[in-house]
């Protein structure tokens, strides 16, 4: 069971929940009860290259998870 990161999307509180992933859409806000979104947040650890040969950091301007926060 991993650990998700989770956002309210009314009143912005962030935290952390211990549940499996087919059961993250039916987790709501701790404080108000409210629908939450997961967020992704912390270092990227993509192993792509951008495609001439920079470094993994170099590829998270592509990389899909940049916009899930």
């Amino acid at each position: 069971m991993p650990l998700i990161n989770f956002k309210c999307k009314d009143c912005d509180t962030k935290f952390s929940e211990l549940v499996y992933s087919h059961n993250k859409d039916k987790v709501r806000c701790p404080k108000c009860n409210g629908e939450v979104k997961q967020i992704y947040e912390g270092k990227c650890n993509s192993l792509q290259t951008s495609g001439d040969n920079q470094p993994a950091g170099a590829a998270c301007q592509s990389c899909p998870m940049r916009n899930m926060h």
